[in-house]
């Protein structure tokens, strides 16, 4: 099926996936630690930095962040077996799993902060991995660089008077304004709810898991 046909349902779940980092990365950016935990790029620079530095504490704590976000993604390769998205199989195991951790993380950030935000970049890895191929198209959900790079290079091709794929940027721009809207729903509510916040994002990715399980078992029955 080519990009052009690319299914709406499609796009409101990427916009959705990235509300939700978008609320998580904010969330571990304005708590106790300020960390970010949708994306590893940033991370890992600082642990570049705080190894020249002889920082031990540092670098024990950023290197489980990457662990834990690189186990997260390991757990939806071997629930799934294919980053290629498919309707028939269940995505609603990582998705409940990306609840579950969130959940954990909120459990546990008043005492163990550090640790807590452990589960929020696991995750990050289970949704970011769980899909990232559709007929073709690149999908990443919890950071923007591949998301402004395709944008940019829409941009140019535009500029240079070729054929840019509308749905391709309509599918990029949806991640990136879902995002940039996960970001300010949890800068609005964490002043109010404080720690409780991180409940939105688990409970939004509860509600896209008990859909997608909807989805799923009326898939099941129409192709039985």
């Amino acid at each position: 099926m080519p990009l052009q046909r690319l299914p709406i349902w499609m796009q409101f779940a990427a916009f959705m996936l990235a509300v939700n980092a978008g609320m998580i990365n904010v969330l571990g950016l304005i708590t106790v630690l300020h960390q970010s935990i949708s994306h590893m790029t940033g991370n890992t620079s600082l642990l570049a930095q705080a190894i020249v530095h002889h920082q031990a504490d540092t670098i024990f704590y950023l290197f489980w962040v990457i662990l834990s976000y690189v186990l997260g993604s390991s757990y939806s390769g071997f629930i799934l077996g294919n980053s290629h998205f498919q309707l028939g199989r269940r995505y609603g195991i990582p998705l409940s799993l990306v609840a579950f951790f969130i959940l954990l993380c909120w459990l546990f950030i008043p005492q163990y902060p550090r640790y807590a935000l452990l589960w929020a970049s696991a995750a990050m890895g289970v949704q970011n991995a769980m899909v990232s191929h559709y007929k073709g198209t690149i999908i990443r959900t919890t950071h923007l660089s591949g998301v402004l790079t395709d944008l940019g290079l829409a941009l140019g091709y535009l500029f240079r008077g070729l054929n840019a794929e509308k749905r391709r940027i309509t599918l990029h721009l949806l991640i990136l304004l879902g995002f940039f809207l996960g970001g300010i729903i949890a800068s609005v509510l964490h002043p109010y709810l404080q720690l409780n916040a991180f409940l939105i994002p688990a409970g939004l990715s509860l509600i896209l898991s008990l859909v997608y399980w909807f989805v799923y078992f009326r898939y099941r029955t129409i192709h039985s």
